[in-house]
């Protein structure tokens, strides 16, 4: 199998930052998981407005895209200036700076986006005819045959809040 990179240009990533493979790995990892996050939390976003108008604009939905496009962004532009630059060290203050910017801002969009997320709506189904029938009415409101939307929404919440946890 063929190495990616030349003996020159691993020999010189080697010397200007020894652990430049480590650094490029984690930067795709955060990447992926900042991808997976963005469409989940979209996708929450879409399918809210589109069953419930009067929770157009969800802010525990849309309020996370703000640190995950920020780490979408930041992580392979520092990832191609890691190989761009042959490993040379981009200036730690600028790492700190934008991984600061994203917890910053990832942590309080965990919170909220959890504490009022859709899934705290879900209940069983408690009240149901004889002949199978579920009435969407009073208890059975809120329950997954009357309300599906919801439950996929908040899969979705789940989901996205958990990669956003590990970015």
């Amino acid at each position: 199998m063929r190495p990616i990179f030349s003996a020159e240009t691993r020999r010189r990533l080697q010397e200007n930052d020894p652990k430049w493979h480590v650094k490029a790995i984690l930067q795709l990892i955060c990447t992926v998981l900042a991808f997976n996050a963005f469409i989940l939390f979209a996708d929450a976003t879409a399918i809210t407005n589109r069953h419930y108008p009067t929770a157009y604009n969800d802010w525990s939905d849309w309020m996370p895209l703000f640190p995950v496009l920020i780490s979408l962004i930041y992580n392979p532009i520092t990832f191609f200036l890691l190989l761009r630059r042959l490993g040379k060290p981009i200036h730690h203050g600028w790492h700190l700076g934008f991984h600061f910017l994203i917890w910053a801002l990832g942590i309080p969009s965990i919170v909220f986006g959890v504490g009022y997320g859709w899934f705290w709506w879900w209940q069983p189904v408690i009240y149901q005819y004889r002949n199978g029938v579920i009435p969407c009415r009073g208890y059975n409101y809120w329950s997954e045959p009357c309300q599906p939307a919801i439950y996929t929404v908040g899969r979705l919440e789940i989901a996205a809040n958990v990669f956003l946890g590990l970015l």
